[in-house]
């Protein structure tokens, strides 16, 4: 979206992705976007305003900004739904259009039918035209397996230091100030484009640009099962925090409750398939989750998890149930029954109303109109990331973050479910309207940017470490920082990923860099993050459980920085 605003007004864009365009959460993405519908300047009778509001701040557990929400909640339709539309985005006509043309989906934890969708595959074809118009403009120029490896700062260039680790084994860069020298005055620290390796070609080239954006989604993939792609690993919030800025709400990573259970995939993507929460919305979906293959009986009600909602509760209390009962239990798996007998809808109305489930269920042999649905929990949405104001401006100057890299103060300590892409499509355009300022402007910040400095690094011929941590940081983040977490586990896991991060910091100066030490590197710096900011929290609030800390507190709580004091950036080994 921002790419488009930007063309639109005749601007150069260089768009840089570490895969293909279509390697992206946004892609996967099959519920939809939430937005109050409104007609005729109105919102729509049955829903309003105050009610998609208050369901966000609930599903956030205290830790929402109210003012970003009723920002974003009055300009959801307006900034997100007509500008898709306006893209060519074509959303699922209601059956009965006599009271509103498109059909509305009613998800965990809304209040009301407001989730406009394209079937089960809303992100897919939102992405497809969306690809097809950047495509299409001149103007923008596409960078495919690409990726960033750190951002450049006027500071990071005048006031950095190399010196040696805590150990005296490992070279490391501090921050010296955020600030940096202008004519014997200071200014505020500026970014002035990024490093990128060209993976096909093994280079690494500078990217100058006079506003520069971080889309560079979340870090699903910190952790061993995740309904992510393999993209997600963090990247944009690991390069701003080695900036020396604060990252934030990390503690919060929302786990979706529903991915399909496959022990023997024949594919990657078949192990990380989604099962939309439309299927478990109170008025649209109408599934129940159950402990046996047979039963009828909605567990998360009836085992006190949420008396009211059941299954159709928000996706923290949902996926706590889910893997509480499997481990107590002993379950591989529990079940999604979204039959006709439990839901009162036809065989038809189903293969109609969620086609790739449908199928993708069908070719692994369970057809979802007689049988349910195996589904376990995985880590799907980073709710923390860099901070960011209304204009997805974040501390450093012509820096931008947008999407799920970014806290806006929208989600708070628990995302509400379909908020994501229209925050993502609303910030986008809010972004670029900003950055406009900067991009006519004569005081070029950019020039004598230099280059890639590979110093003594030379080929790898050992390229079994990293392999060996890449598996060893997700399997220890999913067993001892995963749905639930205790003090005990986070130190266990604190004193493993200092270790880690000082091997693969090694490593990285040692060797040339590659994509998958990159992806690496990046996972294990957020991997600590998250882990500090979990022991700074001992309460449990949204997507952060502490099973030795008191109850779920709703009340408002201060935001949380990365688990250090946020009076200054920390600098430590990862750096």
């Amino acid at each position: 979206m921002a790419a488009l605003r930007f063309a639109k007004e005749n601007k150069t864009v260089a768009v840089v992705s570490k895969g293909k365009l279509e390697e992206s959460n946004s892609w996967w993405a099959q519920g939809g976007l939430s937005a109050v519908p409104v007609e005729n300047g109105q919102p729509l009778k049955g829903d309003s305003f105050e009610e998609h509001v208050n369901d966000t701040l609930k599903a956030g557990a205290g830790l929402c900004d109210r003012n970003v929400v009723e920002q974003f909640v009055e300009k959801a339709f307006t900034h997100s739904i007509e500008p898709m539309i306006e893209a060519g985005v074509k959303f699922t006509k209601a059956t009965d259009s006599t009271r509103y043309p498109y059909s509305l989906h009613q998800e965990g934890g809304h209040s009301a039918p407001r989730i406009f969708h394209v079937a089960d595959h809303t992100g897919r074809s939102i992405m497809e035209a969306l690809i097809a118009r950047v495509k299409q403009t001149e103007q923008i120029t596409i960078y495919e397996d690409h990726m960033a490896i750190d951002l450049i700062t006027h500071h990071r260039m005048q006031g950095m230091s190399t010196e040696l680790s805590a150990k005296g084994e490992t070279l490391i860069q501090r921050s010296t100030s955020r600030f940096f020298d202008v004519g014997g005055g200071k200014r505020r620290d500026h970014c002035l484009g990024a490093y990128v390796l060209d993976v096909k070609k093994d280079k690494v080239e500078a990217f100058a640009a006079q506003a520069t954006f971080l889309a560079t989604g979340g870090a699903g993939r910190v952790y061993l099962y995740t309904s992510n792609p393999d993209t997600a690993t963090g990247d944009g919030i690991a390069m701003y925090s080695r900036l020396g800025y604060p990252i934030v709400n990390m503690e919060f990573m929302q786990f979706h409750p529903t991915c399909f259970y496959n022990p023997n995939p024949k594919f990657p993507d078949q192990r990380r398939f989604l099962i939309t929460e439309a299927l478990r919305g109170k008025t649209i979906g109408k599934g129940i989750l159950t402990l046996s293959k047979d039963s009828k009986e909605d567990f998360v009600k009836t085992e006190g998890y949420d008396p009211v909602m059941g299954s159709a509760s928000t996706r923290d209390v949902v996926a706590k149930a889910i893997d509480t009962e499997m481990k107590r239990r002993g379950m591989p798996h529990v079940w999604l029954n979204i039959t006709p007998e439990v839901t009162g809808k036809t065989a038809e109305q189903i293969m109609t109303g969620y086609p790739v489930i449908y199928a993708h269920c069908l070719e692994c042999g369970i057809d979802i109109t007689k049988q349910p649905i195996p589904v376990v929990p995985a880590s799907h949405y980073t709710c923390g990331g860099i901070p960011v104001d209304m204009d997805g401006c974040t501390q450093v100057g012509r820096l931008y973050a947008v999407g799920e890299c970014a806290n806006t103060g929208l989600h708070g300590a628990n995302r509400l479910a379909s908020n994501s892409l229209s925050e993502a499509a609303l910030y986008g355009v809010q972004a670029a309207d900003h950055a406009m300022q900067y991009l006519d402007d004569e005081e070029r910040f950019w020039v004598g940017v230099p280059e890639w400095q590979v110093g003594l690094a030379k080929q790898s011929r050992d390229e079994i470490q990293v392999a060996f941590h890449w598996s060893e940081v997700r399997h220890l983040m999913w067993h001892l920082v995963g749905i639930a977490r205790t003090a005990e586990r986070l130190q266990m896991a604190k004193t493993r990923i200092e270790l880690i991060l000082e091997e693969v910091t090694r490593y990285y100066w040692n060797f040339y860099v590659t994509k998958d030490l990159l992806e690496l590197r990046n996972i294990t710096m957020v991997a600590e993050i998250i882990i500090h900011a979990a022991l700074a929290r001992p309460e449990s609030r949204g997507g952060h459980c502490r099973l030795d800390a008191p109850p779920i507190d709703q009340s408002p709580a201060e935001q949380s920085n990365n688990g250090r004091s946020s009076s200054g950036p920390w600098t430590g080994i990862g750096n």
